[in-house]
This record gives structure tokens, C-alpha cells and sequence, in this order.
């Protein structure tokens, strides 16, 4: 199968990095596009809590960005892939279906962890509620 446009989550993680390695090559080798996308939440009650106004958040999404798309990018340029990037602002799961199915994306690409957290038994892994919710191929690196 021939990808076009490959959306590759990541929150700069090292299990993130595993599948933005893979996004790389597959896109490298279909000559597809490759979106990176990183998702930031921020409840509303933390940014009353905090007495954030609008400048205060917009400057904690780009810190938390830079912070999980850093390693991602540094990847991509030793691969020798560009990509498009776009944070995402909301929960991650949700943030991520949304832009697969605004952006078209014909794959995600996403790392999986090995190991579960007790959270995840309850609410299921970012990726898990992904792959329960899109309608396109999900590849999962672990």
C-alpha cells in the first residue's frame, strides 16, 4: 500500500520517537507528506486556577509544544524528511481523530507503550482510543 499524507503523533516521548522514526521512512519511501502533530491540553480550571489570560496560555501551548516536537524534529532532520507541524490544542485522542479527518491523512503513525499505566486500564492509552476511533490505517510502533 501507497501512503500520501502521513500524520505522525508524537509528545517527545522516546516511544513517540520510535514512531516518528517509522512515519519518516514510510514517508521517504512513498515520497508522501508527513504531518507532525503534537497535542497540548490545558483544562480550563488550570488556566483560571492559574490566572492565565489569553497571552499566558498561548505562551504555555508553544513551551509544551517546542517541548514535545524538539526531539521529533531533530529526527526528521537527521533522516533527511521534512514535514509539515501543527499543535493541537485539546486531549490528545480527540485532537489527533479530528485532525486525521480534517487533513485528510491516508495513515497515523503512532508509538505504543509496552507497559500500561493504572489511568490507562480505565480511560486506555492515547493510542488506543485513536486506533477505537478512526477510519483510516493506524500503524502502531512499539
Amino acid at each position: 500500500m501507497i501512503f500520501t499524507r502521513i500524520l505522525v503523533a508524537t509528545d517527545g516521548t522516546e516511544v513517540a520517537l520510535r514512531g516518528v522514526d517509522a512515519a519518516a521512512r514510510i514517508a521517504a519511501r512513498d515520497h508522501a507528506e508527513l504531518l507532525l502533530c503534537t497535542a497540548v491540553s490545558m483544562p480550563q480550571h488550570v488556566a483560571t486556577a492559574a490566572k492565565l489570560d489569553r497571552k499566558g496560555v498561548e505562551s504555555y501551548v508553544e513551551r509544551m509544544a517546542q517541548e514535545s516536537l524538539g526531539s521529533s524534529l531533530e529526527l526528521l532532520r537527521q533522516i533527511g524528511v521534512g514535514a509539515a507541524v501543527k499543535v493541537l490544542v485539546g486531549p490528545a485522542a480527540e485532537s489527533i481523530v479530528a485532525e486525521a479527518e480534517s487533513g485528510s491523512a491516508d495513515l497515523i503513525v503512532m508509538g505504543i507503550r509496552s507497559r500500561y499505566e493504572p489511568k490507562d486500564l480505565i480511560l486506555g492509552s492515547v493510542s488506543s482510543r485513536v486506533a477505537h476511533n478512526v477510519k483510516v490505517p493506524i500503524l502502531l510502533v512499539p
